[in-house]
């Protein structure tokens, strides 16, 4: 069990890449915590930064009252769980699970009863006597996972350990994680490029684009209060809906159409009140509901069920609502709807995502 602490953690490869800039972060003991963003966004070089299999070029990183920075990989007492498994094939799940406690010599009474424990745990005590290629990907994860439980170590890191899984057994190896979590109640540091892994696992998520941190929060802070139009675009799906216009008189206006702002949003948006200055509204699929201020034609239905995403255009402007119970909407009707403003955001003109900003309102 343990604390972490990053603090102005970089990565500069020889090349001149830079990787990962201003990484900060204090973890509590026991928390799960989930790096997430698209590929090339830093979070795997992050990860093996704490895990020592990557050189920190600058900033300091504690376990504890320990400054690791330097410290090799092998003397960290941090557990990894990698994409590929890293299992070896001659070996059976018993050993595979074993292996780095027999390389301590640690004493093979304590060895079996450490992967029993974990084995019984992960409900892999039918598979010990078998090698990895009979078993399934579900299977072999476990057996990467128990590998590192049986390690007991201050730490657990995942990298990207569902991705080579189909969609079934990826929702259900996600339960076994959060489960393994509530056991062990170990620190985690999971990384992941599917922000509905980050969304269901993490006590905190910790959004990256381009070697930088967006933002830290709850998945309820990062989903309902983003940062920036690149964290409300990249987590949620469906993606946000955007609209860029000017707040004129009492009403947001695009090109495509009006709606009528509350009192609580003109005042969020006083400074930009007839000004002349673009403003960005983003709306969750969910916040769009049938209504009387916005024409959209619906050009496809998805019934989910309890659920219909309603995919049409606004004046040629791709959008997605989000609305209860079964749909029988014709492809190319017209419908109108409103848009539920306590639930909006609105952000700046940035030249990217990572430039447009929340509007928040001043503090007095």
């Amino acid at each position: 069990m343990a604390t972490l602490s990053l603090k102005n953690i970089s990565k500069i490869y020889d090349s001149g890449n830079l990787a990962v800039e201003d990484f900060n972060i204090e973890i509590a003991d026991g928390e799960f915590i989930v790096i997430v963003g698209p590929s090339g966004c830093g979070k795997s070089t992050t990860l093996r930064m704490i895990a020592g299999l990557e050189s920190i070029s600058g900033g300091t990183f504690k376990i504890g009252d320990r400054d690791v920075t330097h410290v090799a990989a092998k003397d960290r007492d941090i557990a990894m769980v990698f994409q590929n498994y890293a299992l070896y094939g001659n070996m059976t799940v018993y050993q595979n699970m074993g292996f780095s406690l027999i390389l301590k010599k640690v004493d093979p009474e304590i060895i079996h009863k450490k992967v029993m424990a974990a084995a019984k745990m992960l409900g892999l005590t039918q598979q010990l006597n078998k090698k990895p290629k009979a078993l399934s990907g579900g299977q072999r994860q476990r057996v990467a996972m128990g590998r590192a439980i049986v390690r007991s170590p201050k730490v657990f890191l995942f990298d990207e350990p569902l991705s080579n899984l189909d969609a079934k057994l990826r929702t259900s190896m996600r339960r076994e994680v959060k489960l393994l979590h509530q056991k062990l109640g170990t620190t985690m540091i999971y990384v992941t490029h599917d922000q509905s892994e980050a969304l269901t696992l993490a006590d905190r998520i910790v959004v990256m684009s381009m070697g930088h941190v967006q933002q830290i929060g709850t998945p309820l802070e990062i989903y309902s209060d983003p940062n920036n139009m690149f964290v409300a675009d990249f987590i949620g799906t469906p993606p946000m809906n955007f609209f860029i216009g000017q707040v004129k008189g009492d009403s947001f206006i695009t090109e495509s159409f009006e709606h009528k702002l509350n009192a609580e949003t003109l005042d969020l948006l006083h400074d930009y009140v007839d000004s002349g200055k673009d403003v960005i509204l983003g709306i969750r699929p969910e916040n769009i509901r049938f209504g009387s201020e916005v024409h959209m034609r619906v050009d496809l239905v998805e019934n989910l069920g309890p659920t219909s995403l309603l995919h049409g255009t606004i004046s040629g402007q791709n959008v997605i609502a989000k609305v209860k119970g079964w749909q029988e909407i014709p492809s190319g009707e017209d419908r109108t709807f409103d848009f539920d403003l306590k639930s909006a955001c609105f952000f700046t003109v940035g030249d990217i995502k990572e430039h447009s900003y929340r509007i928040r309102k001043k503090e007095n």
